[in-house]
Order: structure tokens, then sequence, then C-alpha cells
């Protein structure tokens, strides 16, 4: 049997969202409603009760691994999913494009994301390639922009270390922070504190007179004149889904971060003209495209990520309205394969994104499977109450290997 994964980012919700609905109550959902009728759903906590998962390690328990064990960082699948090739030793992170502005106490931080800044990313990114370091000798910089504001930074030379401080202060009105080694006795990491400092005076100076930027300044724009950094980590290792497995998976994702879990996994990229990780992604096309894949692979992974944005920008109509082209244009035309028993599906979040929080909080997600092999419950909607009634009940993580099971794919424990 062939599945397909779908995980909404941000999907979980609180009564707090829309006047004591979450928004995926208050969402229209017909076709989810009509899968879990014909399914089975439950609640599922990303990595374990209690325990607040960063999207990398939600991903990562939810596709069946223990992260305890295996995470070493955000960046590092950040720059697999953008592209670059890393090697053993090489230092990877996460970037923001920020815009920050000159105060007494250094580069102070205005906007974070630089107004999730929409066009002109790769004039940015030949600006940052530039970038060579002289006060550290040695280390070679690459980098990466992905979409809207994000990208992707890897440090390459000898003698580096991921054990250093981010420069993100998560918050505005303060300056960027100065990287620092987490063990102040390991020279590799005050070798790496001191190239990340000196590239990111280096990418103030740099991005600060280009050409974009002076016009987003007369557009009232805020400008995207430094990169912060986050997620030092190396390369991981990861034992394939094949080899555990023996199946054949493949990842339709817009973000460079779900894009390069996947591939750490061993799944292979499938490209989708239009998804684009934001809230303007094209959900039918990626429906087409993940039905189309099953012809040549076991399974589909396929992540959804407007969700996550609207949550994180305390929209709560832009979430619910994501919700609703979710259910129409990505759960709609699988709604038929699953009846007529060709395909299995799973759909979930990996983590809630309540609207007035505007950040991941602990509580589970709902969590949907649907198929010719899943015994049905008593749902008739799905939500996240509805879910706290449900057949599944409330388990941890890996939602993938359990829609394994039902296409017939899991290895015995045991004799």
């Amino acid at each position: 049997m062939k599945g397909i994964l779908i995980i909404a980012d941000g999907l979980g919700g609180r009564p707090s969202d829309l006047a004591g609905e979450t928004c995926l109550e208050a969402a229209t959902t017909p076709n989810l409603d009509r899968l879990a009728e014909r399914g089975a759903i439950g609640l599922v906590d990303p990595i374990g009760p209690g325990t607040r998962p960063g999207s990398d390690t939600a991903h990562l328990s939810l596709l069946g691994y223990n992260p305890y064990e295996v995470y070493t960082g955000r960046g590092v699948f950040e720059c697999l999913g953008i592209g670059l090739d890393v090697k053993k030793g090489d230092v990877c992170f996460r970037v923001n494009f920020a815009s920050v502005e000159e105060s007494n106490e250094g580069l102070r931080v205005v906007d974070r994301r630089a107004g999730r800044i929409e066009t002109g990313q790769k004039e940015l990114e030949a600006a940052l390639s530039k970038i060579k370091l002289t006060d550290v000798k040695g280390v070679e910089v690459y980098f990466r922009a992905s979409t809207e504001h994000r990208g992707a930074l890897l440090l390459r030379g000898e003698g580096l270390s991921p054990w250093i401080g981010e420069t993100d202060p998560h918050e505005t009105g303060v300056p960027i922070v100065r990287s620092v080694p987490l063990d102040r006795s390991d020279p590799a990491a005050e070798r790496t504190a001191a190239a990340v400092n000196e590239l990111t005076r280096q990418s103030y100076e740099i991005l600060t007179g280009l050409e974009i930027n002076r016009k987003r300044i007369a557009a009232g724009k805020p400008p995207a004149n430094v990169i912060l950094l986050r997620g030092s980590s190396e390369l991981p290792h990861l034992q394939p889904l094949s080899s555990i497995y023996g199946v054949h998976g493949a990842v339709i994702a817009g973000g460079a971060l779900y894009r390069g879990i996947a591939l750490a996994c061993g799944m292979e990229p499938i490209e989708v003209e239009g998804a684009t990780g934001g809230l303007d992604t094209d959900l039918s096309a990626k429906a087409a495209a993940a039905l189309a894949a099953l012809d040549r692979y076991d399974y589909v992974f396929v992540h959804v990520k407007g969700t996550d944005n609207a949550g994180h920008d305390k929209d709560a109509q832009a979430k619910r309205a994501f919700i609703e082209r979710i259910d129409r244009e990505l759960i709609g035309p699988l709604v038929g394969p699953v009846e007529e028993g060709r395909i299995h599906i799973a759909f979930t979040g990996d983590h809630t994104t309540p609207i007035d929080f505007g950040d991941h909080t602990d509580e589970p997600v709902p969590v949907l499977f649907a198929g010719p092999n899943v015994l049905t419950d008593e749902a008739r909607r799905f939500s996240e109450r509805a879910a706290g009634q449900g057949g599944l009940g409330r388990f941890s993580g890996r939602v993938l290997p359990i829609l394994l099971g039902y296409c017939n794919w899991s290895p015995k424990f045991g004799s």
C-alpha cells in the first residue's frame, strides 16, 4: 500500500484563538471531517507530554526518530534543504535577514524578519557571497537565501565547533547578541564564535548600502541590512528510513528546514512549482504532485507552512482561512483515492501555535489516519476537541511509522 503524510505546521490552537474556538474548530473543513468519519483520530504529542517542541525536533519525532539521541541542531537541516553540500566538520546555521539600526549599545534589532521580505533575496545572497573573513583565517563562508526572510549559512575550515552561542536575540529593541563559545576552554569554539561575530559585522557593512535596501527604506519598508544566526549544528547521523522499513520515500516542501530533515532521513525531494513555503503556496499543485509521485515512491511526505506563519503573526483569520484552503485544495483531491482504497493518509501538525501567544506551545495536536486498513472510530469531525475523544487516544511522535504500519511496511520487533 502507498501512503501520504501531511504535516500542517503549527496546526493546533487554543480556545482563545477565536471566541472560544481554535482556528481549526472555527474553520469549515468538510473533507477533513469526511476522512475523520471514515478513519480514526486522536491526539499526538509531537515529542512528549509537557515538552514544547521546535519544528525540527518535532519533525524528527513524528518521522520516527528519537530527537534526544539524534538532534545536533537546526542549522544543518536548513543547509541541506537549501542545497548546500554539508561535510563532516562543517558548522551550519539558520539565518534570518533582519533590520537593525545603530545605537550606543551596538546594532539594535528593529525587525527580526525584515518585514518578511518578499523579493530581492537573490540580490542579498549575491552580496553576502563577497564575505571574506580576515580576522579569522582559513574559514570559508557559504550562504544561500531561502523563502522570505530565511536563509542558511555554512562555515568550513579547520578547527571549528558548533558549541557557540547564537546572535539572534529573539526580540526587537535590543542589540544583536555577540556570539560566545559555550566552552571557553575550547579553542575551536573560540575560533568559531570569533568568525561568526566578524561575518555578522561584515554582513551589516555589505547589505546596508545595497540598492534593494535603499528602495525598501524609500517605500517605508524595513531594510534587510544584517543577518542573524542561530541553530549552530553539525552533520547528524540518521539511519535512513529505507533501511528501517524497506521503503522509498519522497518529500514535497517549500521550506528548506523540512526538506533538509527529509533529505537527512533518506527521502528524495520533489520540486513543485508554486510551493513557496508561505500563505501563497500552491496547495493544489502539491496534492497533484503527491498523487503522481506514488507511481514511483512508497510514501510521500507533504509539508505545509502557512498555518504556522499565520499563528506566529497572531492572525486568526488568516490561519482559519489557510486551514480551509488546506481542506479544499490539498485534502479534497485525496479523499477519492482514500475512499477507493488506493492509499492511506495521515494528517497532523508538528506543534500548536496559539494566536494570543504567537509561538509554539506544549499541547498535543490532532492527528488523523484514514484508508482501507484503518479501523474507524466514532469521530464525525476533525478538531482538537474531537480528537480528544478519538479512538487513537493520545500518543507521542512516530506518526510516519504508524502510517507505514497501516501500509504493511513495519518491520517485526522480535521473532
